[in-house]
């Protein structure tokens, strides 16, 4: 019985532990989610960026408000 309890719990801090990693999000993929204008393209105050446009220019520091 002990046993089974102690798996359990170790199941579900795993399960915990896993589970915020894998809903965080980058800055830079906010970013990328935000602007983007459905057909694989980002748009930033008129300007048009592939996906790795902007994540390189994201990366450079060319994109601030």
């Amino acid at each position: 019985m002990f046993l089974k309890a102690l798996k359990a719990t170790a199941l579900i801090a795993l399960e915990v532990m896993f589970e915020d990693d894998n809903r965080k999000k980058s800055d830079k993929d906010e970013f990328i989610e935000k602007h983007d204008d459905g057909a694989g393209n980002v748009n930033f105050y008129g300007d048009e960026y592939t996906e790795q446009e902007a994540r390189e220019a994201h990366d450079r520091g060319e994109f601030y408000y």
